[in-house]
């Protein structure tokens, strides 16, 4: 009977500590942090910006209702945010964090120091984008509380990164894709570009002196050739997200501009579908017309790599939808279908490869990932990572080929040449 009595009590104890919730928070207790941003620190190490949701906004405001900005300075992201405690009635959290944005100083600098601290957190997901921007980081924050459409900034950058999938003109980098291309002997790692529009006299007469300077075929070639604060344009939000920032192990090296990042996402396979202009197959139409086509990622790339003579083929397989023929040339059937179908091909594997030694001559750097592709060559790990794909990637020599196809040709069957064209 004393045995059982005993037995009551311990268990009943042991329902207490079980049930018990003792680093529990209430909803109304906790600051939700949306952004997050790394610059270098001028009295400390480093200046962590939070941008935060404000959960109920008043009605019929603007957007800068919806959220607050603070920074702080300290000698770690995670004592920024116990600091932060210490003037913010909220206890700040993670849990609803869209991306982290970093300073193109710290980036350069390196970036392992603070994504091993993200990764091993229990309230950052690793799903969280990572964004690289050449300003400050606490700068554009601050700029990205006057929203056009979007009331909240977690939501704005949502539908900017799920453009990538109808653009390709962003990667979709996030914090474990980051980790992973850290640790992995067949790939090096990418982030995100984000930057604000530049409004400056100085700037605008710039780009409308490099405008005039180039011919029609060039404009159309540089069309999507813009990193973020250089597209030509009015009105809108202040941010812009465009381009890719590209690593050699954790350190930044360099950018690809939209029109590369789309190539790079073409040569990875994660391209879904985007209209791309090209200036007419025909010589003597190429300087006043254009074609532009949706292209489409019909399957996966094949990479097929030789260590021994040091080659590399990628074969890209494409189709796409004629969405305009400026010079009203049939290009919807017969022979000249097939040759826009060569020229669409040949264009877009001379650009690609013109990309993949770019990476290879300045960036010194897979960040395809065209390594990974190499594991099968090796019995083992450890020869894999003996072999240093990474030092020997430069040396390769690469050929792109390219599979294109017409399978649509809009709500025309057949393109109908003007009245003063025939004549």
């Amino acid at each position: 009977m004393k045995q059982k009595i005993v037995f009551l009590m311990l268990l009943a104890a042991a329902l207490v500590f079980l049930t018990a919730c003792w680093s529990s928070h209430e909803t109304d207790e906790l600051g939700y942090i949306i952004l997050l941003g790394i610059d270098k620190g001028e009295r400390n190490i480093v200046n962590v910006t939070f941008q935060l949701a404000i959960p109920q906004p008043i009605e019929g405001g603007d957007a800068e209702k919806a959220s607050e900005v603070i920074s702080v300075e300290a000698p770690s992201l995670f004592a920024a945010l116990e600091l932060a405690d210490s003037f913010i009635s909220k206890h700040l959290t993670f849990i609803h964090n869209k991306a982290i944005i970093v300073s193109e100083e710290i980036a350069q600098e390196g970036l392992d120091r603070y994504i091993n601290p993200l990764v091993r957190s229990r309230e950052v997901r690793r799903t969280n984008f990572l964004m690289v921007t050449q300003g400050k980081a606490s700068e554009l924050i601050q700029a990205n509380k006057t929203l056009v459409f979007e009331r909240y900034p977690s939501r704005q950058i949502d539908i900017f990164m799920a453009a990538s999938r109808t653009t390709g003109l962003l990667p979709h980098a996030d914090i474990h894709r980051f980790y992973e291309g850290l640790n992995s002997p067949g790939s090096q790692p990418i982030a995100a570009l984000i930057g604000m529009e530049k409004k400056s006299p100085e700037k605008e007469k710039e780009d409308e002196l490099k405008q005039q300077e180039q011919n029609s075929k060039e404009k159309v070639e540089q069309g999507l050739a813009y990193l973020p604060g250089e597209i030509p344009r009015k009105g809108g939000n202040e941010i812009e997200i465009i381009g890719l920032a590209a690593f050699r192990e954790d350190k930044l090296i360099g950018y690809l501009n939209g029109k590369e990042t789309r190539f790079y996402q073409l040569l990875t396979g994660n391209f879904v579908r985007g209209s791309i202009t090209f200036p007419d197959p025909d010589p003597k139409e190429a300087g006043s017309n254009i074609i532009v086509a949706e292209i489409i990622q019909g399957r996966k790339p094949e990479v097929t790599i030789d260590l021994r003579q040091q080659k590399m083929k990628i074969r890209l397989f494409l189709e796409g939808e004629i969405l305009s023929i400026q010079s009203g040339e049939n290009y919807e059937q017969g022979r000249l279908r097939r040759q826009l179908e060569d020229y669409v091909s040949r264009t877009i594997s001379r650009e690609a490869t013109r990309l993949i030694r770019k990476t290879q001559e300045e960036f010194r750097a897979d960040i395809f990932g065209f390594g990974e592709n190499t594991r099968t060559d090796f019995l083992t790990w450890q020869d894999w990572i003996e072999y240093d794909w990474l030092s020997k990637y430069p040396q390769f020599e690469v050929s792109v080929e390219t599979e294109f196809h017409v399978r649509r040709t809009g709500m025309m069957m057949r393109t109908a040449p003007s009245e003063q064209k025939e004549g």
